[in-house]
């Protein structure tokens, strides 16, 4: 099976998380037996207009050289927006040559589904013979925003699955302090915040609690400001960005994990990364994280943006005996393991191979 690739968010040697389940997809299929012949990515973030203007006119005139070669059984495109006008305009100068798949990940639609982008993803989709989505959530989503779409192409396969060679419980050391996680990038939408007030809280109760915090984005510095306005500083450990390594043992370190995003997360494999290592998630009931967090057994969930609610479900998940931590934590690691991307991969290869016999 011979694929041509495109994305427009693609892992670069400065930016190796950017993108990286797009890189994740790719490893796992290539494991599987699929060659990538052919290739038109954005690899890295842009940190400029016009590093951004040259970036995309040569990601379309990729697309037209790859797609005019027309070596390849497969066209694997994810984030339709921003991608479909490339491809359309291939296909407009060369007409339709191969099988279309397109991964959708969740903000190509939520957020640029609008104004020409739309009527390009659209007219796409007319002609796309398989949707790949990252979770059931997601699905119903697409069902939605576009109701003419069969039901029958489309596929839920969870963005390149779970490493469990690198996220996987070890055995915890013992500790005084309740310790909790918070692994996002730091945006408005991902519930920092509620976080952050929510630890102001809890200092109130008489609990001794440290924090792990780690990640990046525009509001890094906000987010450090709060945490000396709040007197966060004693409790509140910012670490930045983490290899995959290191966050396995910043997982296998922590009592809990807060997932506590505004954002319509399509899947949220932050959250599995945690799990897998046999840490209960407290998340946000919202989105993609409904259809792993499976409240009071392998994690808790509480009203987006309530810090107070937050602060309830901490103390109660404190407050458990030993027994029941542990029934929780293997019910996370269980959970987990249905998402292992040797799994995934397998399963999005089959679907490959039967949409080209």
């Amino acid at each position: 099976m011979k694929i041509f690739l495109i994305s427009n968010l693609y892992p670069s040697k400065d930016d190796r998380d950017y993108g990286i389940f797009v890189r994740n997809i790719e490893d796992g299929l290539q494991s599987n037996g699929a060659e990538i012949i052919q290739k038109a990515v954005i690899s890295g973030r842009t940190r400029s207009f016009f590093e951004k203007l040259g970036k995309y006119k040569k990601f379309y005139l990729d697309i037209l050289s790859a797609y005019r070669k027309n070596n390849f059984d497969l066209i694997y495109l994810h984030f339709i927006s921003h991608s479909s006008p490339g491809l359309l305009l291939a296909r407009g100068l060369f007409g339709k040559k191969k099988k279309l798949v397109i991964n959708i990940h969740g903000s190509d639609i939520l957020k640029y589904h609008k104004g020409l982008l739309k009527f390009c993803n659209k007219k796409l989709l007319r002609t796309t013979d398989l949707l790949v989505v990252p979770s059931a959530y997601f699905k119903g989503i697409i069902e939605t925003v576009f109701p003419d779409f069969p039901e029958s192409k489309i596929f839920i396969s969870p963005s390149g699955g779970l490493d469990t060679s690198i996220f996987y419980s070890h055995k915890k050391s013992e500790q005084n302090k309740l310790h909790l996680g918070f692994v996002s990038r730091i945006e408005d939408d991902k519930g920092w915040r509620t976080f952050l007030k929510a630890l102001h809280l809890l200092k109130n109760k008489n609990l001794d609690f440290k924090v792990s915090i780690a990640g990046t984005g525009s509001k890094t510095e906000a987010m450090k400001a709060l945490v000396v306005k709040l007197n966060l500083q004693d409790h509140v450990d910012y670490l930045g960005i983490l290899s995959h390594k290191k966050l396995s043992s910043l997982y296998n370190d922590l009592d809990l994990f807060v997932f506590p995003t505004q954002s319509n997360e399509s899947l949220g494999l932050v959250g599995l990364e945690a799990m897998a290592c046999g840490v209960p998630v407290i998340g946000s009931e919202i989105a993609g994280l409904k259809t792993f967090i499976d409240d009071k057994k392998n994690g808790w969930f509480f009203t987006p943006g309530n810090e107070a609610e937050l602060v309830e479900k901490i103390t109660n998940s404190y407050k458990l005996s030993q027994k029941e931590k542990d029934t929780m934590r293997n019910a996370a690691i269980q959970t987990a393991r249905k998402y292992e991307k040797n799994k995934v991969a397998y399963t999005l290869y089959q679907k490959f191979e039967q949409l080209l016999s």
